[in-house]
């Protein structure tokens, strides 16, 4: 089976011995913190909330789809009538609170750097969504449900949290690099030893646009982790979103302008990759860490470089464009608006949906 995962060539050893012993003392260190981890799952009595408690994680770190996933869900149960509530951890967020009320249903509240840049892009594009965001799970949906008045919770990035019973836990994989190299943090992008998609209640393939490694992975699941449902999905870019007048979207091809691109995620070799699929005039790109700040000296910078590379207008995404003062750039930014498809519908998912909210 191994020959036909091309996700896995990663792994292979290096060929120098200093590279050898790093590798192995990293390897020891992923094999305690995946030992760790799998400690955690032997908490018992997680916390139950009075409503349903829907969950999306992933097994690696970071680039997944998480939030363009949390976004579909939301938008799907809209219609329900359902008062919904997002929590989420708030990543590099400048606010302390056990509670920070990002959005409410009234509308949202916080903007960054005190609000977490994901939390705040999720408010400004589900108004009347409640976003919550703090390092205890519980007490942000205690917080939903009592204060807020909500009754069904979307909980992002969950798959680890093992201290709040899911109604529906979700776990995103990367068609083509599901396990990342295979390896545990420190040295890997594994957040779990592989074994733990046994937890999930379904898989999400994302990024299934290679059919050959979405087989694959696809045939790996199916031998390894056989009563797991498995449904897969693309990252469709949809519209270019202008900073200065956002509820005017601009289609793909309305963008004609020497441009340069600039991001702050996790992967931002796939946001550049998606841009040169779209046939624009680029002339230059940025990656920053992921969730980094942009300051205003950066954004100066940004603004230089741009025009020394002849650009009259920058391109980001969604989850940078909230961490922009409009006030402060005198030149057009774009953020690239990036939903998620799935292919072929997802029955299952829609199944469990609907039995979830007849239930409650």
């Amino acid at each position: 089976m191994t020959d036909l995962l091309p996700w896995l060539e990663g792994s292979r050893a290096p060929a120098s011995w200093p590279a050898r012993a790093g590798l192995a003392a990293l390897g020891a260190l992923g094999g305690v913190y995946g030992g760790l981890q799998w400690l955690r799952t032997l908490k018992p009595d997680p916390f139950r909330a009075p409503c349903p408690v829907i969950s999306v994680g992933n097994l690696t770190a970071g680039g997944t789809g998480k939030t363009p996933t949390v976004l579909w869900l939301a938008r799907h149960l809209a219609p329900s009538g359902r008062r919904i509530a997002i929590v989420s951890r708030g990543y590099r967020q400048q606010s302390r609170a056990p509670v920070t009320v990002v959005a409410d249903p009234d509308g949202q509240r916080l903007y960054p750097p005190l609000a977490a840049d994901e939390a705040s892009f999720l408010a400004g594009s589900l108004p009347g969504v409640a976003v919550l965001t703090g390092r205890h799970r519980p007490t942000l949906i205690r917080h939903a449900v009592e204060r807020l008045h909500c009754d069904l919770v979307l909980m992002d990035d969950g798959f680890q949290r093992l201290d709040v019973y899911k109604d529906l836990d979700l776990l995103l994989l990367d068609a083509a690099r599901p396990l990342g190299n295979g390896r545990l943090l420190p040295g890997g992008l594994l957040r779990e030893f592989p074994s733990a998609i046994r937890r999930a209640h379904a898989v999400v393939l994302t990024r299934a646009d290679d059919p050959r490694a979405t087989l694959a992975t696809r045939a790996w699941l199916a031998e390894r982790f056989p009563q797991v449902p498995v449904m897969t999905a693309t990252h469709r870019p949809t519209a270019w979103i202008p900073l200065h007048a956002p509820r005017d979207p601009l289609p793909l091809d309305g963008l004609t302008a020497p441009l340069f691109a600039f991001c702050a995620i996790a992967a931002p070799d796939r946001f550049f990759t998606t841009l040169r699929g779209l046939t624009l005039d680029l002339r230059g790109q940025r990656p920053f860490p992921d969730h980094h700040p942009f300051s205003p000296q950066e954004t100066a910078r940004l603004l230089a470089e741009a025009a020394d590379l002849g650009a009259t207008a920058l391109v980001c995404t969604e989850k940078d464009a909230v961490k922009l003062d409009p006030a402060r750039i005198d030149m057009p930014v774009f953020a690239l608006r990036v939903e998620i498809a799935f292919a072929p519908a997802p029955l299952w998912l829609e199944q469990r949906l609907a039995a979830l909210l007849f239930s409650a």
